[in-house]
């Protein structure tokens, strides 16, 4: 856990304006005021003071968590904090909510004696939370003082009517701005037209940390490379979702499991796509025009191969021949399966694992011979 009262708010903040102020393309920005803060490369206010804050404080009649009290000092209010607040209170503006929007009505509508507690406070909220949206896209904003840890710190909740999901959760006002932070970068991680490359010190240093995490994974660190990945994933850096998904995929995880960023890629497509049909090819219920979902961004040519490959796959005609030397131990492996020695076929396909090569430099040998499980079958 981060000392929120040792964090450097400062340089944070200065990071983040610089991102942003890079990242506009010219004719972009929400008025004057926007302007002014990419000339300046600062979305923040000057600092309160400690007087300032205290006398917010004493208006409110509580005293404010650490990390927002911390915050406040090195910036009296924010703007674009993620993709979906365009303005953060400061001093003057924080407030309580006091079910202005009346969704406490709403959320306890759907509210019986057999809710549960963490339902009741939930729906509570909207009574009791201070607010911290100012402008922002019907995007709520509320700190939780009942919602609170052993540094004091309020639990910060987000919410969005057009997210039809129950509140987000942040333990502080702290992960609030970091993980606003990682939706800034997970926004601005795919080119745009007219857009500058999104390119600086925070995407650099993920991108070195997906290449370490695949180099980790082949090392035998595969809960290590899934940490990193999962990270550089928040940040929205091309590539990490689809390499964790091969990670989670080698230790039989299916769910939610679509290589993405890679397998609508040429270059990974051979590995990454058969396995991919084969796990939609065992789910009958699904609708085959529900496959492109997992393939948007491809190529005609791809959807078209993808199609024909889950044909193949249900008539077991599919058949999994990599090339070199493990794809001569791959049909040694069929044959034996062929005439009833399966156990000799595991047997060879495991001695010829270390012959497996990835086919390109973003995947991780060995996905591709999941698909072997079918070598029964065709």
């Amino acid at each position: 856990m981060t000392d929120t009262k040792a964090f450097d708010w400062r340089r944070f903040l200065l990071m983040w304006s610089a991102e942003w102020a890079d990242g506009l393309a010219d004719d972009q920005g929400r008025g004057e005021d926007d302007q002014e803060a990419r000339r300046a490369r600062w979305l923040g206010s000057p600092p309160a003071s400690e007087d300032r804050v205290t006398a917010a404080e004493k208006r409110l009649g509580r005293r404010m968590p650490p990390s927002y009290r911390e915050f406040l000092k090195a910036s009296d209010g924010w703007r674009h904090a993620g993709g979906f607040v365009w303005r953060l209170a400061g001093t003057a503006e924080a407030r309580w909510h006091d079910d202005e929007s009346g969704l406490a009505v709403m959320f306890e509508e759907y509210l019986d004696e057999n809710s549960e507690y963490e339902e009741w406070r939930e729906a509570g909220l909207w009574r009791r939370g201070l607010q911290l949206d100012v402008e922002s896209d019907a995007m709520y904003v509320l700190m939780d003082p009942e919602d609170v840890d052993d540094d004091g710190e309020w639990a910060v909740y987000t919410w969005a009517g057009w997210r039809a999901a129950p509140p987000v959760r942040h333990a502080s006002f702290l992960e609030f701005m970091r993980d606003m932070h990682r939706e800034f970068h997970s926004l601005r991680a795919l080119p745009r037209d007219g857009a500058p490359a999104f390119v600086n010190d925070t995407t650099r240093g993920l991108d070195a940390q997906v290449e370490g995490a695949r180099t980790a994974a082949l090392r035998g660190d595969w809960e290590g490379a899934g940490r990193a990945l999962e990270e550089a994933k928040g940040y929205g850096r091309p590539r990490a979702g689809g390499l964790g998904d091969q990670i989670r995929r080698l230790l039989g995880d299916t769910s939610m499991v679509y290589f993405e960023d890679l397998v609508t890629d040429s270059r990974y497509a051979p590995d990454l796509l058969p396995p991919l049909v084969a796990e939609f090819a065992e789910h009958s219920y699904r609708d085959d025009s529900t496959l492109g979902f997992h393939l948007r961004g491809a190529d005609e040519e791809l959807v078209a191969w993808a199609h024909a490959t889950l044909e193949r796959v249900r008539d077991r005609t599919y058949r999994y021949a990599p090339a070199g030397p493990f794809g001569e131990q791959v049909e040694r492996a069929r044959e034996l399966a062929r005439w009833g020695d399966t156990d000799g076929a595991w047997r060879t396909l495991r001695s010829a694992l270390p012959l497996l090569r990835a086919s390109a430099t973003l995947s991780i040998p060995g996905i591709s011979a999941r698909k072997v499980r079918h070598i029964t079958k065709a």
